[in-house]
């Protein structure tokens, strides 16, 4: 025990205490290596070298233009250093680039802009931007006209698409060519195309320009201007007069009565306090007959009760001129039925026709809704005779 076990006790003891100061609790490890005195000299050696690394690289900086360049050398000194930049270009510098698939070209001069010699000038926006000229396919002139013009119908042509090309109301074309919304055209068919809304009329023995803008509740004055008359008294009898903003006076609704009702109608002369059902032949435009508001100098329409299960139905054929939102109307349809009549169904839940499309009485239009500036689901009906809202009762049986 003497010779060895004392011995190795005492190697045991010094390699335990060695391992226990290196192995630390967890709490003490960072006071370790701020109090050890072998972290302190390793962090003198590492001071050491990296100041011995900077010395070194410092003596390849040292030359006398060295700092010359910069503005604290400038301020000191006084002296004015002339900066040369060299810049290299391999190539020509004034091809023509692709950006996006678009062809670019560059202000300096370039084979594509001399043709036979020719000078040119290249306008600049900014100094180096070229200022692009409006470049458009070709296409018919956007000019003024003053005078009726041919259209032929193409393929795939509708009469709203024709009218909204020209810049016209669907209801000028209709005039012009003395159609209606039931009429089919055809390509080929060749079409009077008007140069503003409104209404062409012979000049007859007898006719005013007064007389001829009253019948047509346009303007006076435009009809002389638009024409290019003398005065108001250069009318010459067959001459044809454009009448912008004219107007064609709607046919009077027709009264329809049935056998009883004129078997117990009153005699002529004689006064009822219950007229006769009058309408334009137009059908009941919903499901349900429950008017929630009526027609009146506050309302423009016909309020009828609907659900969101209910359509709303086109009151007579005709042809789509609107489909889509319209501010407090919400989602709404507007059908021409010709001479200047228009009837709107408003607040649906969503649309089933489009613009341009031709439509016949009793066909669904829409969807019952609330959309827009409504209280509760229901159809909001409109009669527009020429501009004018008109009671929808008188119209609709």
């Amino acid at each position: 025990m003497r010779v060895v076990g004392v011995p190795v006790y005492r190697a045991v003891f010094f390699i335990r205490r060695i391992v226990g100061r290196l192995h630390l609790p967890g709490k003490q490890k960072i006071m370790f290596l701020f109090t050890n005195r072998y972290a302190i000299h390793g962090l003198v050696i590492l001071i050491v070298m990296a100041t011995s690394t900077m010395s070194v690289r410092a003596e390849t900086l040292r030359s006398e233009e060295f700092g010359k360049q910069s503005m604290l050398y400038r301020m000191a000194t006084g002296a004015e250093v002339e900066t040369v930049q060299v810049v290299r270009a391999d190539g020509a510098v004034s091809k023509p680039t692709k950006y996006l698939g678009s062809a670019a070209v560059s202000v300096q001069p370039n084979i594509d802009f001399d043709f036979f010699g020719e000078d040119y000038v290249a306008t600049t926006v900014g100094g180096t931007a070229i200022m692009a000229p409006t470049i458009s396919e070709a296409s018919e002139s956007v000019a003024p006209r003053s005078e009726v013009v041919a259209y032929t119908v193409q393929e795939g042509d509708t009469m709203s698409t024709i009218a909204e090309l020209h810049d016209i109301s669907l209801t000028t074309l209709l005039w012009a060519n003395d159609l209606s919304v039931r009429s089919i055209i055809r390509p080929g068919d060749e079409l009077r195309i008007m140069p503003v809304d409104g209404v062409e009329h012979t000049v007859k023995s007898g006719d005013t320009v007064l007389a001829i803008a009253r019948k047509y509740s346009a303007d006076a004055s435009q009809v002389v201007s638009f024409n290019t008359l003398a005065d108001a008294g250069d009318l010459r009898i067959g001459e044809v007069l454009i009448i912008p903003g004219g107007v064609r006076q709607a046919a009077a609704p027709v009264v329809r009565t049935n056998a009883i009702a004129r078997i117990f109608a009153p005699p002529k002369g004689s006064t009822s306090s219950t007229a006769a059902p009058s309408g334009s032949g137009m059908i009941w435009p919903a499901d349900l007959r429950v008017i929630t508001q009526y027609f009146g100098w506050s309302h423009t329409g016909l309020d009828i009760d609907c659900h969101y299960t209910n359509d709303n139905y086109a009151a007579d054929d005709g042809i789509v001129q609107f489909s889509g939102w319209k501010g407090g109307y919400g989602l709404t349809v507007e059908v021409n039925h010709g001479n200047g009549v228009v009837t709107r169904y408003a607040h649906a839940a969503r649309n089933y026709v489009s613009i341009g499309q031709s439509i016949s009485r009793g066909q669904p239009v829409a969807l019952c809704g609330t959309t827009g500036r409504s209280t509760g689901t229901h159809l909001h009906f409109e009669v527009i005779s020429n501009g004018q809202f008109k009671n929808p009762l008188s119209y609709i049986n």
